[in-house]
């Protein structure tokens, strides 16, 4: 970190190597990021010698063995010591004798993509993608040294079916009689987000450019360079000989002629530029991995990526753990082992498994997963073995309905090393022993629990003693509600139901506050005429609301909500209402006072995506204050409305130095400065006008975002790594969602 004062950062690595023998004091203190990362607030976490003091030691074991504690440490920690560094600046400029700082520099305008990589092969060279509210999860090999090139990775689920690779590869061959012509272009890849478009250049012999002012051998070579810059985003490669150029897919098959279009000329291809055709079946990794992140930052600036030349991580593996299984929620690492292991749950039609992997580097490419992944014949094996292996559960039971999708990511409780996973058909599954045991789903004394039959249910949260998950909305009485799970007996509590029937429901997990006794629900259909403020009923409209709805931590069976707080309309019965983030300010006040921000809609339209801020108060939500509009109501013109869904990305939150940044995207009718469409949006809390950092703003309608980029249809969750001061270090991870969809990092912006 950034920031950390030396005396709470050798408390904390105390504190850390007190966990036990996994984690030896010289070992590196690694950070997993992931889509729970943001499910339980800490809030005033405790340093080891606090606990010490407190007469608590024997709790800080405990605490010390949950990543997502530790990282609200961090969080303390990197905030005590800005606000120390504020206070001496404002004495120093208080003191003649000393010139005053320099101001942080201004805030780019520009997000930057860092680079963008397939995320498998898959059929017609389609591969995967992401999926609505689907988070990657990252690791970063020691929190206390700079960003590793080696040890520092990202996990991305490819929410497509598991193949293995065979046959050959489709190519296209044509030959420079000449100059193409300044400016003429040609086309790689399948429309999306993939496809690149390279230009011809008198002059330009980098990025999208190729310079073609030389012999036809220096064209070919030119074109196959700038080809091959780009072949992590679009799947293409290509090889050059003379004057001819070969262009290959990665995967196998017979691929789209489409992929490949030009418009040069005195280029001519075999064919009529239709290809070579492949045959065979493509491959498609179930789960894939990429180290070597950070564009420019030391190590990372290395003869692997030309110097940055190349916009690409490395695929440091990729693996097909079931063939047509699909990983289509968010994957959880391990934390006292460096992150060596993955769990995440796959689904063949009705059929979900938890698989349990131990990576090794080196293994497999985004179009052809390792084949020499091992399946464990049992759990002992399985955790016996060193790399290179997985182990899969299948869920007891009938575990789904219907052959769709599941929402339920898996969640780890970290002290207990035991695994909770909601399912496709209502109930809830324990597994013991995921990261340091033998793996285990528990089977009797109230597990799996039933919490709403037949429903899915949304990814769960422990906290405490009790498992709190959502359930998608069925007929009166039936789903829509909040559950709390008693860990150790199964015992469900269920609140009233809080969604209209057959809807979405409470697709998006809880957020829980153990420090407030508070457990914070996302729906998007609420049932209720709203307040007459925030979300008022029109002529001919149902009850519908956007709502945050408050629990005690603690509810009783048929409990209503402690608090609701409306953000908007809610008329669809197909979207869901993802989770708002905190803000820096909610994390550490001592009595949890802050804010939420949120994704809503408008207050007499749900069809005007709108940003809003949620104030809190000693834990207390107050009246929601309506901030800028995000995107645009066409449906009049495209009468999309009703049938198609209006899900915007869960809102992530990171504070760094003096700017405080808040993302979130959407897979359509974005209207903001810097992007409209499907865009990415970036607001900085402390620059809600476009103005120098640090000057802020009032919260309004007005507010603009700091920065933009487009995302072709739209995104899954957004995870934030690194606050750090090296170049390219401190970034945002997400994939797309659209039919092509890519593994995207992207910079912070702004840095001081």
């Amino acid at each position: 970190m950034k920031h950390i004062r030396c005396g709470h950062a050798a408390g904390l690595l105390l504190g850390l190597a007190s966990v036990g023998a996994a984690q030896a004091a010289d070992t590196p203190i690694g950070a997993p990021q992931d889509w729970s990362s943001r499910a339980v607030v800490h809030r005033q976490p405790m340093t080891p010698d606090e606990f010490n003091a407190a007469g608590r030691g024997a709790q800080l074991q405990a605490a010390y063995r949950d990543p997502r504690y530790v990282a609200s440490v961090l969080r303390r920690i990197e905030n005590e010591a800005a606000l120390a560094a504020k206070s001496t600046a404002s004495r120093d400029r208080r003191d003649r004798r000393r010139p005053t700082p320099p101001p942080p520099p201004a805030a780019s305008g520009t997000l930057l993509r860092d680079w963008s990589n397939v995320l498998g092969g898959g059929t017609n060279g389609m591969g995967g993608r992401g999926a609505q509210g689907i988070f990657p999860a990252k690791y970063t090999f020691n929190i206390f040294d700079p960003p590793s090139c080696t040890d520092d990775f990202v996990v991305y689920p490819t929410n497509a079916g598991g193949a293995s690779q065979s046959g050959v590869l489709e190519t296209w061959v044509a030959s420079f009689s000449g100059d193409p012509g300044n400016g003429s272009t040609i086309t790689i890849g399948l429309a999306g987000v993939r496809q690149v478009v390279l230009t011809a250049s008198n002059s330009v012999n980098t990025g999208q450019n190729f310079q073609t002012n030389g012999d036809d051998a220096s064209r070919a070579s030119n074109l196959r360079d700038a080809i091959n810059r780009w072949t992590s985003q679009t799947g293409y490669r290509a090889t050059s000989s003379g004057a001819q150029v070969t262009i290959i897919a990665d995967v196998t098959g017979n691929i789209p002629d489409s992929a490949i279009s030009e418009a040069l000329s005195n280029f001519a291809g075999n064919n009529g530029w239709g290809g070579v055709n492949g045959s065979g079946s493509p491959g498609q990794p179930t789960i894939i991995a990429f180290n070597q992140l950070y564009q420019g930052a030391g190590a990372c600036s290395g003869a692997w990526n030309n110097f940055g030349a190349i916009k690409a991580p490395n695929v440091a593996w990729a693996y097909n753990t079931g063939t047509g299984y699909v990983a289509e929620t968010s994957p959880v690492l391990s934390y006292l082992d460096g992150g060596k292991q993955v769990a995440f749950v796959q689904r063949n039609n009705n059929t979900l498994q938890l698989v349990l992997l131990k990576w090794r580097n080196g293994e497999g490419t985004a179009a052809v997963p390792a084949t020499s992944l091992t399946l464990s014949p049992s759990a002992a094996a399985y955790r016996a073995c060193s790399s290179n292996c997985y182990f899969a559960i299948t869920f007891d039971g009938i575990s789904n309905t219907g052959g769709t999708p599941t929402f339920s990511s898996p969640f780890v409780d970290y002290s207990g090393d035991v695994l909770w996973a909601g399912d496709g058909n209502g109930r809830l599954h324990k597994f013991t022993g995921v990261f340091q045991g033998n793996p285990t789903e528990v089977i009797g004394g109230g597990f799996p629990a039933t919490v709403e039959a037949g429903r899915k249910l949304s990814p769960p949260v422990f906290a405490g003693n009790s498992v709190y998950v959502g359930s998608q909305s069925g007929g009166a009485g039936v789903g829509g509600k909040l559950h709390r799970v008693n860990a150790g007996t199964g015992a469900v509590a269920s609140s009233i139901k809080l969604a209209n029937d057959d809807t979405v429901g409470l697709r998006e997990s809880p957020i829980v506050d153990n420090f407030t006794g508070s457990v914070f629900a996302f729906l998007f259909n609420d049932g209720t005429a709203g307040d007459g403020s925030t979300c008022t009923i029109t002529a001919n409209n149902p009850n519908a609301c956007r709502v945050v709805a408050r629990f005690a931590t603690g509810f009783a069976d048929g409990a209503s909500p402690v608090q609701r707080a409306y953000v908007g309309r809610g008329n669809s019965a197909v979207s869901t209402l993802y989770a708002g983030g905190f803000d820096d300010a909610y994390y550490n006040s001592v009595d949890a006072s802050g804010a939420m921000y949120i994704v809503g809609g408008d207050v007499v339209d749900t069809f005007v995506p709108t940003l809003w801020k949620i104030p809190l108060t000693a834990g207390v939500m107050g009246a929601p204050q309506k901030g800028p509009v995000v995107g645009s109501n066409n449906c009049n013109q495209v009468g999309d409305c009703l049938t198609n869904n209006w899900d915007w990305s869960p809102v992530t939150v990171i504070k760094n130095g003096t700017a405080e940044y808040l993302y979130f995207s959407m897979g359509k009718k974005g209207n903001l400065p810097g992007c409209t469409g499907a865009c990415l949006y970036m607001f900085n809390l402390a620059d809600l006008n476009g103005a120098t950092p640090g000057t802020g703003a009032a919260w309004d309608p007005s507010n603009v975002p700091s920065a933009a980029l487009a995302t072709p249809g739209g995104t899954g969750g957004i995870i934030v790594d690194n606050v750090r001061p090296e170049a390219g270090a401190s970034q945002v991870y997400f994939s797309h969602t659209g039919t092509t969809g890519n593994a995207i990092q992207a910079s912070q912006s702004a840095l001081d």
